[in-house]
């Protein structure tokens, strides 16, 4: 087991951030985390890196509890969108420091990222801007190679083609070297292709799980004939409705293995990722306390 949360409370200044959050992984891959913001992802991600203890539960990353474990704290790396080094030390610098916390390190991989993203080693870390500060920690992440790899929200800051490309190198070494990588993002339609699995928390709670390609299998968009389109949609639980002029679409999600073929005069299109989430989380309204 890669990581096993079993009914994790934790409360900060009085404020529930987590309520009896459980979550197994049992193999490597890419894992969204998906959530509004308060949900309590960072918390969790935060959790699993050791850096924050629960208030009632388990938590054990490769079978053993990240706190204050150094071989376990060796095999993972956190990647935030802040970070805690002196804001006159140089890039290499950085690169430096971290290394040695990471048996997996590859240099000639950071090496390839700070000149594709123009990242001098002589440039202060007050020099760079906010995009070219979220390559380099995302870079960082990428060539520790650490088992359990944690991005929160790194990317703040990076236009759309940086973001683009660390996405393609993330994936690309992760094909070739793979290991469990947690991501959580709002960029949802952009980064879609990267998961395997999703992960969903709302007020503190996971509130879905599921392997993307089933997530497909199990949720369908249709449209048509309103009284077509509503009774397709009475044979699972309906997501999302709404009319254009005389056509009504519906996002409907179904049970595992009984999604039901739509009649003929009903057209089926793809769900895309952010569109599930959206609807899925709105259909809780305030079922999540």
């Amino acid at each position: 087991m890669i990581i096993s949360c079993e009914n994790v409370t934790k409360t900060v200044k009085g404020e529930p951030i987590l309520k009896d959050f459980s979550w197994q992984v049992e193999s490597p891959g890419i894992y969204a985390v998906l959530g509004p913001n308060g949900a309590g992802k960072t918390t969790m991600m935060q959790i699993l890196a050791g850096l924050t203890l629960v208030d009632s539960g388990t938590v054990n990353v490769h079978g053993e509890s990240p706190i204050e474990n150094e071989q376990v704290l060796s095999n993972i790396c956190f990647i935030q969108e802040s970070d805690n080094f002196k804001p006159t030390l140089t890039v290499g610098e950085v690169v430096k420091i971290v290394q040695p916390f990471y048996p997996n390190w590859k240099q000639d991989l950071i090496e390839a990222l700070l000149e594709r993203f123009q990242l001098p080693k002589k440039r202060k870390l007050n020099q760079l801007s906010k995009g070219m500060a979220s390559a380099l920690n995302m870079s960082i992440g990428i060539a520790s190679r650490a088992p359990l790899t944690i991005f929160d929200e790194p990317y703040i800051g990076m236009d759309a083609g940086a973001r683009k490309q660390i996405y393609q190198v993330l994936l690309e070494d992760y094909m070739e070297h793979p290991r469990t990588i947690l991501f959580s993002t709002h960029f949802i339609d952009e980064t879609e292709n990267l998961f395997e699995s999703v992960c969903m928390l709302k007020s503190g709670r996971k509130v879905f799980e599921e392997k993307i390609s089933s997530l497909h299998e199990r949720v369908k968009r249709v449209r048509g004939e309103e009284q077509a389109v509503r009774a397709y949609a009475k044979l699972g639980q309906l997501l999302h409705i709404s009319d254009f002029f005389e056509e009504t679409t519906a996002i409907v999600m179904f049970s595992e293995g009984e999604t039901p073929t739509p009649s003929p005069e009903l057209q089926e299109e793809p769900v895309s990722l952010q569109d599930f989430y959206i609807h899925f989380t709105d259909s809780l309204k305030e079922e999540v306390q």
